[in-house]
């Protein structure tokens, strides 16, 4: 097997000034990350709650902390925020920060509505301010190794791809209150399965057709869910996501792919390619590239190499390069399949038809 083509990873070429909002574990996270990064400063941190913000000062942060997000902008003109607040909180300070032209990375989807997150990705084409979401799994090695592969075409015409996303937790009353909360964008789906919606949309295109079920055990959110995407050429695409299985600490995927010249299966540790013929510089045979084999590009590792990554993209971007796969626009795209699934589902597995889209 050969290790496929793939940008190189995106790094600022030139000073970019940072600000944080958001000081719970995914903002200090990113404040770390983004610290270690050549060519990165972090102007200013912020956050309402007062021992989130003494917290951050005892882990090591120096930089000045602020109670307001406007008054971080105000007081130290950052080029781009990382927004990392719940969901509720995520619209409004991702407006502001747009409306005075600061860059923005925050989590995903940008809005529980569709209407509002659509409204947010127009807001920064007109105002030419660049907007993304944390996507991180396709910046995972091991997932950018099979999106090129994907591209390359070795398995010839895709017959059929399913797709896993499954992960513990235990739901005890804060954050159960959390997932709940009124205006909440979803369940399993929305929280943890919606990585790998954007990228078997990323690698495979929009479908023409959804169908869905949920199953909800714990609450009034599914914790279950099994979706069917139908592509234009009429392959299926299957995802099924679940957080109430044990065995799965931390977020796992898992992709299979069949095609008329083999078989590709992808999980976090490793790719494995079986093919029938040579094809696209791949030979024919049985062939695995483990997360160890391929290169390790990010310089701080934090739960893996992908937030690194996917930071360096947008930063790279704030800069003056080009725009990354997980643009904000990218994202909306695939929330209006999420919201092609919660149609479905809400009608016992109806199929949803989607109009094309770019």
């Amino acid at each position: 097997m050969r290790i496929g083509e793939r940008a190189e990873i995106g790094t600022p070429l030139r000073p970019v000034r940072v600000g944080v909002v958001g000081l719970g574990r995914v903002g200090i996270v990113h404040a770390s990350v983004a610290s270690a990064m050549p060519n990165v400063e972090i102007v200013g941190l912020a956050d309402a709650r007062s021992n989130a913000r003494r917290e951050a000062h005892g882990v090591g942060f120096r930089a000045p902390m602020f109670d307001r997000m406007s008054t971080l902008i105000t007081k130290t003109s950052p080029e781009a925020l990382i927004v990392a607040v719940p969901h509720d909180l995520r619209p409004r300070l991702v407006r502001e920060a747009l409306e005075s032209k600061v860059a923005v990375l925050t989590g995903r989807p940008l809005s529980p509505q569709l209407p509002e997150s659509e409204a947010l990705a127009l807001l920064a084409q007109g105002n030419d301010t660049p907007l993304a979401c944390m996507h991180a799994l396709p910046f995972h090695p091991v997932f950018a190794e099979v999106r090129s592969m994907i591209s390359a075409a070795p398995l010839g015409s895709i017959r059929r791809v399913r797709a896993s996303s499954y992960r513990s937790l235990v739901f005890d009353p804060a954050r159960q209150a959390a997932f709940a909360a009124e205006h909440a964008a979803g369940g399993v789906v929305a929280h943890e399965a919606m990585d790998a919606l954007f990228y078997l949309i990323d690698c495979f295109g929009m479908p023409r057709e959804i169908r869905a079920t949920t199953l909800k055990l714990f609450g009034p959110l599914e914790d279950e869910s099994h979706v069917m995407m139908t592509l234009p050429s009429g392959t299926g695409v299957g995802l099924d996501a679940s957080w109430s299985v044990p065995g799965y600490p931390s977020p796992a995927t898992v992709i299979e792919c069949d095609g008329d010249n083999g078989r590709l299966l992808a999980s976090d540790d490793a790719v494995e390619l079986d093919l029938l013929d040579e094809r696209a510089g791949f030979r024919s045979g049985h062939a695995r590239l483990g997360l160890a084999d391929l290169p390790q590009r990010a310089r701080f590792d934090v739960d893996g190499e992908a937030t690194y990554l996917l930071m360096g993209a947008f930063l790279a971007w704030v800069a003056g390069g080009e725009p990354p796969l997980h643009r904000a626009e990218r994202s909306v795209r695939a929330q209006r399949v999420l919201e092609a699934i919660y149609t479905s589902a809400s009608r016992s597995g109806e199929a949803i038809p989607l109009a094309a889209t770019p």
